[in-house]
């Protein structure tokens, strides 16, 4: 009886480990709101109340920066007024008068997260900090983060000043394809040469270059928002971004990396194509054309799922001559009716039309008629030339005056 209860101990242990290994386990964190979104796609891997309007701190300056570099020239030299030089909170210690390029002010704004470096960037590109935040607001809803609203450059609490976790990935994921501002993010210390202030300055976010893969990100903080963090992190193809709003003192950093530690453990980038592979070869004017994959087809999937796209070529009505690498068509994925990935189908040759003899046929029919028109055009000409040459004579030949003479 004593063996038959522990076998069935033993039984329902091996159950319950069975059932936990299919199931990933969600991230623990202390965090109020966040968020775990693939940058590629958009697609939301997890979530916890990521609609919700929070306040988003230093995180503003996010779009703050993103506007600057979209409207402004980087070396632009900006004078400090009063109004930046008396902001509040973190600061790089401007001076009124002082000047400095728009460009560093950039990198003063993102990786020392100085409120006073926001305001001169504000007041430089909107004329007044009220004009730039209308800007700011402006293109946040051009990249659909309706559930957001901005009252100032900088982050600071202010009533009505607002965003959700997943408007914030939205807005990174917008910020991941500027150049610059990625960048900016990825820099982990810069000199700095201010008028009161010499020394360097030195990016917030701890988890760049101690999270392997980390691409950077933007840091905030107020007593109202608590600890904030958006990130970025790659590995194996994959490009994740994290959002944690409301965390709490070194909670953010254990928090982040739970998150995207999830995301790296439970996902990969399933392969459809391989770039360069041949997916199939088309006759076109007597040439063979070999059509080859021009990128990778693949899509982020959980470890566990096991999905079967169907796949559909569309070729283009293209004709000769082509170069190797021309679009010619494309090749999409498709699952439960949407498109899940595309890819761009490349001519594999150079081709030229081949020669036919129906070809030779109509170049030898157009080059003969083609020279008895060029013919008959020289022979008209010659007899214009001809007849204006006779009515010349004729004319010389007649007597100026006629009649006999009175004197």
């Amino acid at each position: 009886m004593k063996t038959k209860n522990m076998l069935l101990v033993i039984l329902t242990i091996v159950i319950l480990l069975a059932f936990s290994s299919g199931a990933a386990a969600q991230p623990n964190i202390t965090g109020e709101a966040a968020i775990l979104v693939d940058a590629e796609t958009g697609k939301v891997l997890w979530g916890q109340n990521e609609r919700n309007q929070m306040a988003p701190a230093s995180i503003t300056k996010l779009v703050t920066v993103l506007v600057a570099i979209e409207k402004g020239n980087l070396q632009d030299e900006v004078t400090v007024s009063e109004k930046a030089a008396d902001t509040i909170g973190s600061r790089v210690w401007l001076q009124v008068g002082e000047v400095k390029t728009l460009e560093d002010l950039l990198y003063a704004a993102m990786l020392n997260s100085g409120n006073d470096a926001a305001i001169a960037i504000a007041e430089h590109i909107g004329g007044t900090v009220d004009d730039f935040v209308y800007m700011m607001n402006q293109r946040v809803r051009e990249i659909g983060a309706h559930q957001t609203r901005f009252m100032n450059p900088t982050g600071l609490i202010d009533e009505g000043h607002h965003s959700t976790a997943y408007d914030i990935a939205l807005i990174m994921r917008e910020a991941l394809k500027n150049p610059k501002l990625k960048e900016i993010m990825g820099t982990d210390v810069r000199d700095w040469y201010g008028q009161e202030w010499q020394s360097r300055l030195m990016n917030l976010n701890q988890l760049l270059g101690q999270y392997e893969g980390s691409l950077g990100g933007k840091t905030g903080y107020t007593s109202e928002a608590g600890r904030c963090l958006v990130n970025v992190a790659e590995r194996d193809r994959m490009r994740l971004i994290s959002v944690v709003l409301r965390s709490s003192g070194q909670n953010i950093w254990s928090d982040t990396t739970r998150i995207l530690d999830y995301g790296f453990n439970n996902y990969h980038m399933l392969k459809f194509v391989d770039q360069g592979e041949e997916i199939l070869q088309i006759d076109r004017s007597g040439r063979v054309i070999p059509v080859i994959a021009g990128n990778i087809g693949e899509y982020l999937v959980s470890r566990n799922a096991e999905i079967l796209p169907t796949s559909q070529i569309k070729i283009d009505n293209f004709s000769l001559p082509l170069r190797e690498g021309d679009v010619i068509g494309t090749m999409e994925f498709i699952l439960d009716g949407e498109v899940i990935e595309s890819v761009e189908l490349v001519s594999g040759i150079n081709a030229r039309r081949s020669i036919t003899l129906v070809g030779v046929y109509t170049v030898v029919t157009l080059i003969f008629f083609g020279l008895v028109a060029l013919v008959l055009f020289l022979k008209a000409i010659n007899m214009l030339m001809r007849r204006r040459n006779d009515i010349n004579i004729n004319k010389a030949r007649k007597p100026r005056y006629g009649g006999s003479r009175m004197y």
